[in-house]
C-alpha cells in the first residue's frame, strides 16, 4: 500500500512537469513544421510556417507555465521539493528567493530556456523572409534545452534533472527511513539555503544578463546557417548584424556584472582572477566580436566569408563549452563558479557536438560556392579588420585551451598540468594579443575600405602617435617600477585612445560609425585602466605587529592586529576597534588613521569588511572597499577567531591562569624564560567620595631572554569594606598582572600571572589607483555597442 503523505503540494511541481514535457514535444513538432516550411515549396511554405509558429508558441507558454510552476514553490518554499529545499531557506529576502530561481542547475536551465523562448518570439515577429530557417534552428535548439529539464529515466539512461523533483524522489533518499514517515514534511522546518557566495546584489543581475546573452548568441548562428542553407552568402549578414551587437552588448555587461560582483564579495584582490569559468564566458564574447569584424568585410567586400561564417557558429558554440564547463564538475577542483557533477555533461557534450558537427558540415559543404574576392592590399581596412579578428580569436583559442586542460586529461588520459600561477600565465600570454589589439584599433581609424594613400594614412595617424609617446613618457616618469612590456602596452592603449579621439572630434564631419568609435574608445580606456590598477596597485599591509603569522600568511602581505592597538600601514595607521552582528554577518571595524601637526591621531575613514556564516556551504569572507575618485583602498580578513566572534555573547577573552606566586621584596623568579623581579611595594592612603581607601602598588621587572625590559604596576585596593584588582598588562609579553594579597609575612605579597589571549585579527589591504576608470570604460564600451545596435536595427526597419 502506497505511503499517503500528509502536506506536500504536489499539483503545481506535477503541472510543472506537465508543462516541461509537452514543451519539449512542441520544440519539436516546431522544429519539423518549420524545417519543412523552409524547403523550395512555394504553395506549402505558408501552411507550415504557421504550423511552425503555432507549435512554437505552444512551446512557449508551457516553458512559461513551467517556470511560473517554479517561482510559486520558491516564493512559498515548499520544502517537499529538492530544488527549493537546497536553494531556500526561511529567512531568505525576497530578492534572493527570485534569484534563487538560477541559483542551482535545473532552474537556471529553464531560465536560459525562457530567454532563448524570448528570443523565439522576436524573430517570428521580425525575421521577416528567414523566419522559416532561422526558426528551425531556434527550435532545434529548444529541443536539447527542454530535455534537460525532463527527468526522465530509461533503464540506466538518465535524461535531464527536473526542478520539480520531490526530496523522496531523490535516488539517494529513496532506502531513508525518514521518508517513509507520512509527515516527513512537518519535520522539515527550514531549508538548505542559497549558497552564501550568490548573497550580493549584484548577483541578482549578473546571471540573468549573461543568460541572456547566450540566448542571444543563439540568433547569429541561426542566420549563418539560414545564410549557407539558402545559398545567400551575403545577405543573411545584414538582418544578423543587430542581433550580433545585441549579444556583444548583454555579454559584455553580464561579464562586467560578474566582475563586479566578485571585486564586492570574494577576496582574490580584483575584478578578475582568470578563474576558468570567468575564462570560459570570455572566449564567446572574444570569438563573437571578431565574428562581428569579419562580418562587416564580408558584407562590405564580398571577402572572408568563411571565416565569418566559422567564428559566427564558435561564438555559440563556445556558449555552450561554457556550460558544460560549468555543470559538468570537471573544474570543481579549479573554479569557484563551477557546480557539482550531476550527471548532465554527456547530454551537454550532445548539444554542442550536434551544433558544432551541423554548423561545420553545412560550412564545408558550401565552401566552394562562398564568394572570394581576393584582396591583396595590405594598407587597407578590410584587411586589418581581417589581422584583428584572427589576433582575437588566437586570444580566445589560448584561453580556452589552458582552461580545458582538465577535460583534456579527462577524456584523453593526459596528464597535462594547469599553470601554477594561473594570473602570471595568462597575463603573460594576453599581453601581446592587447598590444596587437589596441595598435590595429588605433591604425584602423584612419584606413578606408579599399586602396589607401600611405603619406595621406601617415599624415592622419601623426597626432595620435605624438600624443601617445609623449603621455606615455610622462606617465612612466611620474610613477614608477615599469617594465618594458607593460611601456609598450601602455603606448599602445593611449594610441587606440588618442586615435579614437581624434575621430571624434577632428574627424566627426567624415565619422561613418560613430557607436564604433565609442565602443573603440571604451576599449582603449579599458586597456589603459587594467594597466594602471594592477601594474601599479600596492599591498600596504605588511605586518608591523611583531607577531610571527606563520607558514599560511605573507609577511609582506598580511597585518595580525590586536584590538585598541595602532599600527602603521603604509601612508595610515590602523587600530582594530572590534566586531559586531548584523543578521548572518560578523562586521568587523577597522579604523584608518593619521597624525595630525601635533601627533594626535584622527580617523579618515572606518574599513568594515565582513564575514557571512554558513554552517552548511563553509563562511564568506566579504571585503570592503573604500572609494575615492582616483583609487579603492581594498581590505578584506584573511583571518579571524569565527567561532569565539560568532557567539554574539562571548566578547570577553578570558586570560588563562599560568600561576600564583607568593613573592618577597626584591625576590626573582624564573618564567617561561624570563626573570621576574618584585622591585618595590608603596602603598598609599586617599578617600573616595566618603570612603576611605588604601592602595598597595607593586612594581614587577621583567626581563625577557632577549635581554629586553619591561615593567609592571598591579594595585591591591582596600575601599571601605571592599576589595578591587586593577590589573596591568604587559601587551609585548601578553602577560596580565594581578596583585591578589597582602601575605601574613613581612614585605611579602601573592601575584597571580596570567596569560592574555586578545582579541585579533590578521588584514590585508590593496590600494587599487584608477579602479573607477576601468568600470566607467566598460560603461562607455557598452554604450558603444548599444547604439551600433540601435543603429543597426533601425537601419533594418527602414528597409
Amino acid at each position: 500500500m502506497d505511503i499517503q503523505y500528509v502536506g506536500e503540494h504536489l499539483f503545481p511541481g506535477n503541472l510543472g512537469k506537465f508543462s516541461i514535457i509537452i514543451g519539449f514535444i512542441a520544440a519539436l513538432f516546431s522544429a519539423f513544421f518549420y524545417l519543412q516550411s523552409s524547403k523550395d515549396n512555394p504553395s506549402d511554405t505558408q501552411m507550415w510556417r504557421k504550423w511552425g509558429r503555432f507549435a512554437f508558441f505552444a512551446h512557449s507558454f508551457f516553458i512559461f507555465l513551467a517556470g511560473v510552476m517554479l517561482m510559486y514553490l520558491l516564493l512559498n518554499r515548499y520544502y517537499e521539493y529538492r530544488y527549493v529545499w537546497v536553494h531556500t531557506e526561511n529567512d531568505l529576502g525576497l530578492g534572493y528567493l527570485i534569484a534563487s530561481f538560477w541559483a542551482g542547475q535545473e532552474g537556471s536551465f529553464l531560465f536560459w530556456t525562457l530567454c532563448q523562448v524570448a528570443v523565439g518570439l522576436l524573430l517570428i515577429r521580425f525575421a521577416e523572409k528567414w523566419e522559416s530557417p532561422v526558426m528551425t534552428i531556434v527550435a532545434f535548439s529548444q529541443l536539447f534545452m527542454t530535455s534537460m529539464m525532463l527527468g526522465l529515466s530509461f533503464g540506466s539512461i538518465d535524461i535531464g534533472m527536473s526542478p520539480f523533483l520531490l526530496l523522496r524522489e531523490v535516488p539517494e533518499n529513496a532506502a531513508s527511513e525518514f521518508f517513509r514517515n507520512p509527515f516527513y514534511l512537518s519535520i522539515i522546518v527550514d531549508g538548505n539555503g542559497l549558497n552564501p557566495l550568490l548573497r550580493n546584489f549584484w548577483m541578482l543581475s549578473h546571471p540573468p544578463v549573461l543568460f541572456v546573452g547566450f540566448a542571444l548568441a543563439l540568433v547569429p548562428y541561426a542566420y549563418g546557417i539560414a545564410g549557407l542553407w539558402k545559398k545567400k552568402y551575403q545577405e543573411w549578414i545584414s538582418p544578423a548584424l543587430p542581433w550580433v551587437h545585441l549579444t556583444i552588448f548583454f555579454l559584455g555587461a553580464g561579464i562586467l556584472l560578474g566582475g563586479v560582483w566578485a571585486y564586492e564579495s570574494l577576496t582574490f584582490g580584483g575584478f578578475w582572477a582568470w578563474d576558468p569559468i570567468e575564462n570560459a564566458s570570455l572566449v564567446p564574447w572574444l570569438v563573437i566580436v571578431a565574428a562581428l569584424h569579419l562580418m562587416l568585410v564580408a558584407r562590405r567586400k564580398k571577402e572572408n566569408f568563411f571565416p565569418a561564417f566559422l567564428f559566427t557558429f564558435l561564438s555559440f558554440v563556445f556558449v555552450v563549452y561554457s556550460t558544460y564547463l560549468t555543470r559538468s564538475g570537471v573544474l570543481s577542483e579549479t573554479s569557484v563558479h563551477s557546480f557539482g557533477n550531476d550527471g548532465m555533461g554527456f547530454q551537454i557534450l550532445t548539444y554542442i557536438f550536434t551544433f558544432l558537427i551541423i554548423s561545420l558540415t553545412v560550412l564545408i559543404r558550401h565552401y566552394k560556392r562562398l564568394p572570394s574576392a581576393q584582396n591583396e592590399e595590405p594598407v587597407s581596412r578590410e584587411f586589418w579588420l581581417f589581422i584583428a579578428g584572427l589576433v582575437l580569436v588566437l586570444s580566445a583559442f589560448q584561453i580556452i585551451f589552458t582552461t580545458s586542460i582538465p577535460v583534456f586529461n579527462k577524456f584523453f588520459g593526459t596528464e597535462l598540468s594547469p599553470p601554477v600561477n594561473v594570473v602570471a600565465h595568462y597575463n603573460t600570454w594576453q599581453l601581446p594579443f592587447a598590444v596587437l589589439v589596441a595598435l590595429l584599433m588605433g591604425f584602423a581609424h584612419f584606413l578606408k575600405w579599399g586602396k589607401n594613400d600611405i603619406k595621406q594614412f601617415i599624415r592622419k595617424t601623426g597626432l595620435s602617435l605624438i600624443l601617445s609617446l609623449v603621455f606615455t613618457v610622462i606617465i612612466v616618469w611620474l610613477t614608477q617600477d615599469w617594465q618594458t612590456a607593460h611601456i609598450v602596452f601602455l603606448f599602445a592603449g593611449l594610441f587606440a585612445f588618442f586615435s579614437s579621439m581624434d575621430m571624434l572630434l577632428r574627424f566627426k564631419n567624415i565619422l561613418a560609425n560613430t557607436p564604433t568609435i565609442i565602443s573603440h574608445l571604451g576599449i582603449a580606456l579599458f586597456l589603459i585602466a587594467v594597466l594602471m590598477t594592477f601594474s601599479q596597485q600596492e599591498t600596504i599591509s605588511k605586518n608591523t605587529s611583531g607577531y610571527f603569522l606563520g607558514e599560511a600568511f605573507s609577511e609582506n602581505e598580511n597585518l595580525l592586529l590586536i584590538k585598541d592597538e595602532i599600527l602603521p600601514m603604509g601612508s595610515y595607521y590602523v587600530t582594530y576597534k572590534g566586531h559586531y552582528h548584523d543578521g548572518e554577518d560578523i562586521i568587523y571595524e577597522i579604523d584608518f588613521l593619521r597624525k595630525n601637526k601635533d601627533g594626535e591621531y584622527y580617523k579618515v575613514f572606518q574599513s568594515t569588511p565582513s564575514i557571512k556564516l554558513n554552517e552548511n556551504m563553509g563562511n564568506v569572507y566579504n571585503p570592503f572597499a573604500k572609494v575615492y575618485l582616483n583609487k579603492d583602498i581594498f581590505t578584506y580578513i584573511t583571518f579571524a577567531d569565527v567561532d569565539k566572534h560568532s557567539n554574539q555573547h562571548n566578547h570577553q577573552h578570558e586570560p588563562e591562569l599560568l600561576g600564583t606566586y607568593e613573592m618577597t621584596l626584591h625576590d626573582t623568579l624564573h618564567i617561561e624564560n624570563n626573570h621576574m623581579v618584585l622591585s618595590s611595594i608603596e602603598a598609599s592612603e586617599d578617600h573616595q567620595g566618603s570612603e576611605h581607601r588604601i592602595v598597595v602598588e607593586a612594581t614587577i621587572e621583567i626581563t625577557t631572554h632577549f635581554g629586553d625590559t619591561f615593567t609592571a604596576k598591579p594595585q591591591f585596593i582596600l575601599q571601605g569594606q571592599s576589595l578591587f584588582y586593577n590589573d596591568d598588562i604587559i601587551r609585548d609579553l601578553d602577560y596580565r598582572f594581578r596583585f591578589s594579597e597582602v601575605s601574613d609575612k613581612p614585605h611579602t605579597i601573592e601575584i597571580k600571572l596570567y596569560r592574555e589571549h586578545p582579541e585579533f585579527i590578521i588584514i590585508k589591504t590593496i590600494i587599487f589607483p584608477y579602479i573607477n576608470l576601468l568600470w566607467f570604460s566598460c560603461l562607455v564600451m557598452l554604450t558603444g555597442f548599444w547604439m551600433a545596435f540601435r543603429r543597426r536595427w533601425k537601419k533594418r526597419t527602414k528597409r
